[in-house]
């Protein structure tokens, strides 16, 4: 019997211990290029650091069923392998810095959860969600917050933004490096946005294009603000899935519902659970079983890191159906 040799994937991100001001990360205050290579740890020549992302094989892209472009570098080649080096090391260096209250993706100590838990509080809310965040996340957006809040030379920020963007356009939507770069691009507007709700005694959290609001009042008029907050940096509020959310209603938030001020899972999620259990039944082919045990295994595992209830039952099941992950 063969057996199938699994597809090693990238070393993960370190998660940071300790922390510094954006002032004292390794990025800040870069004037000359070999002050970069030897921050980066690169170790060929400036001319090839500047040639690796347009080298060919580096990136690969493909779209999603919805249509949606992804673009990741090529762990298949080596140009994409030291490329995305590059682009760990930059994102490492940039998670580092201590994040502010309101950040909650990317951040040790904080998830999707404690995101949601922000907004327990009785009073409406705001959603907010960035369109197409990395796609405007653009070369510019980049360059500038080099240049501007790192304080680097011109020649050493362009660079950096080559290294960090697709065909210098905007920053590649499966990057490693892409969240927290695109973060601190548009720190400014979340902080201005953060000031405006401490005002109103208000809470607010970040998880990557996520952006919610709980304040009292919070109203019409607070989204339109925000939107041209945003639409002065060149980026656009999502019209169709950023809204205003009364107090009463069900909240949810990055996953998490909130009923009358307390967590618990989405009813979707309970019902994708039921159907996956369905699908594993009437399974056709071995392809069509792996492929529903695998969304069972990761709805139960969210479910179960809402409520504790479900930590048995995920552990369970993934163990009675351990031998189709194996095999697949």
């Amino acid at each position: 019997m063969t057996t199938v040799q699994k597809r090693k994937k990238p070393p993960r991100l370190e998660t940071p211990k300790k922390q510094y001001a954006l002032t004292d990360c390794a990025l800040s205050g870069i004037r000359g290029i070999g002050q970069l290579l030897h921050v980066l740890r690169w170790e060929g020549s400036r001319q090839e650091l500047e040639d690796l992302p347009a080298a060919q094989g580096s990136y690969k892209v493909w779209r999603t069923d919805q249509g949606r472009a992804i673009q990741a570098v090529n762990l298949k080649e080596a140009n994409g392998s030291k490329l995305r080096q590059i682009q760990a090391r930059i994102a490492v260096l940039l998670r580092r810095v201590l994040p502010p209250e309101y950040r909650h993706s990317g951040v040790r100590g904080r998830s999707f959860i404690t995101n949601a838990q922000q907004h327990l509080q009785d009073d409406p809310s705001i959603k907010l969600d960035i369109k197409s965040f990395y796609p405007s996340t653009t070369f510019q957006h980049v360059r500038r917050f080099f240049v501007e809040a790192m304080r680097c030379s011109g020649d050493v920020a362009f660079l950096l933004a080559k290294l960090c963007c697709y065909q210098q356009r905007h920053l590649p939507t499966g990057g490693v490096h892409s969240e927290v770069v695109a973060f601190y691009c548009h720190k400014r507007s979340f902080d201005q946005l953060w000031e405006r709700v401490k005002a109103r005694s208000g809470k607010m959290s970040v998880y990557v294009d996520d952006i919610m609001l709980t304040m009292p009042n919070a109203s019409l008029t607070d989204l339109e603000w925000a939107r041209r907050l945003f639409a002065k940096q060149r980026v656009k509020i999502h019209p169709g899935k950023s809204k205003v959310l009364s107090k009463r209603s069900i909240k949810v938030i990055t996953g998490v519902e909130i009923r009358g001020g307390k967590t618990g899972a989405p009813k979707e999620q309970h019902r994708l659970i039921k159907q996956r259990f369905d699908e594993i039944r009437a399974a056709a082919s071995a392809d069509e079983l792996a492929g529903a045990v695998k969304s069972l295994l990761g709805h139960l595992d969210h479910v179960a890191q809402i409520d504790p209830r479900f930590v048995n039952r995920a552990r369970g099941t993934r163990a009675r159906l351990k031998a189709v992950i194996d095999h697949n």
